[in-house]
């Protein structure tokens, strides 16, 4: 016999309920982790931006003294103290996540938009609401919910747990190429459900930032960027853009053909002529900016990349392609490895 049901409730909801005494947040099965200021601040941004965030589990009881009904959260309740929170100009957004409502109060919003407001009263959270479970059965659920649950992948752990702006711009930026990865071969659509995408346009960024790394120091840059990222979100995100412009311009409808559909290949790619337009710290090739007219020139010199992979040159092959060739094969992800792809593949283009 089904005792639960799934429903929508609007915030204007949650806020009447725990004004009336009939929403209580601190169920003794709930944990007790307090989310810092900038996961608050993403919260309240991605409600803002209209987007969908995880159901509430609540379990709803009849208290017979008052005759109210007792909504008592029992998954969801960091989401909805800062919901009701930012409501009662508990904290403001973060200018860092959203530049048109950053430092505002809920109460000033209508300085910017009259609609606001409305729009964030009226938005629904989806809830399973347990009539009348006892606690051992709460418990079971969770239990049968955990089941299932898939193990996160270090991606997703990073992405669960920070909220900088470098974070947004690595989720925009995948987001934006979804089918440049797909279409190319790049990255499966089953490894993009699970960030990969993500993944990968971090570690770019990380090189157009600091110089090439070891793929091990995403986790700790993006710790680092937690605490202070000074960089123009804006000019990363062009120069970005640009790059995967200027790959689509030398490979045509062809890059999903050759070699450097694979990842770490692709990387080294993206490295070298970032490198050659703006500079990567520590890569030792003089920049020489590409023009539109060495376009299909740079396309036919990079065939090279194809020919040493084809396992009928193996014996062909002059001492620097063996040597790309097994930087490919073995500790592709070292920065000193890294670092020797990306110079090869500038002296191959020069």
């Amino acid at each position: 016999m089904k005792n639960f049901d799934s429903r929508t409730y609007s915030i204007n909801d949650f806020l009447e309920w725990s004004d009336n005494g009939q929403l209580e947040l601190s169920p003794r099965f709930q944990r007790r982790s307090v989310w810092t200021d900038t996961a608050r601040s993403y919260l309240m941004d991605t409600i803002i931006d209209g987007k969908p965030i995880p159901k509430v589990f609540i379990r709803q009881k009849l208290n017979p003294q008052t005759r109210k009904s007792i909504r008592e959260v029992v998954d969801g309740q960091q989401r909805l103290r800062t919901i009701l929170s930012f409501m009662k100009d508990g904290f403001v957004i973060n200018k860092r996540h959203n530049k048109q409502y950053g430092g505002l109060y809920f109460s000033e919003l209508n300085k910017v938009d009259e609609d606001i407001q409305n729009h964030l009263l009226n938005y629904e959270i989806s809830v399973d609401l347990l009539v009348n479970m006892s606690d051992p059965d709460v418990l079971d659920v969770f239990s049968r919910l955990n089941s299932y649950s898939v193990t996160l992948n270090d991606q997703e752990k990073i992405n669960a747990n920070h909220f900088s702006e470098f974070k947004k711009l690595a989720d925009t930026l995948a987001h934006k190429n979804n089918s440049f990865w797909i279409d190319n071969k790049i990255i499966s659509e089953q490894n993009v459900l699970r960030m990969y995408d993500v993944q990968m346009s971090a570690d770019l960024l990380i090189g157009m930032i600091d110089g090439i790394r070891t793929k091990k120091y995403i986790k700790k840059a993006y710790e680092v960027y937690e605490k202070e990222f000074g960089h123009d979100v804006d000019v990363l995100s062009e120069r970005f853009d640009e790059i995967i412009e200027l790959i689509k311009a030398i490979f045509g409808e062809g890059l999903s053909k050759r070699e450097f559909r694979r990842n770490h290949v692709f990387y080294s790619l993206f490295m070298s002529l970032y490198h050659l337009q703006y500079g990567v710290a520590n890569i030792d090739r003089l920049r020489q900016p590409i023009e539109k007219g060495e376009l299909a020139k740079i396309s036919q010199k990079l065939e090279r990349i194809d020919y040493i992979f084809d396992e009928d040159n193996k014996d062909k092959l002059e001492q620097g392609d063996k040597q790309f060739l097994e930087d490919c094969r073995r500790a592709t992800t070292d920065t000193p490895v890294r670092i020797r792809r990306s110079e090869f593949i500038i002296d191959v283009m020069a």
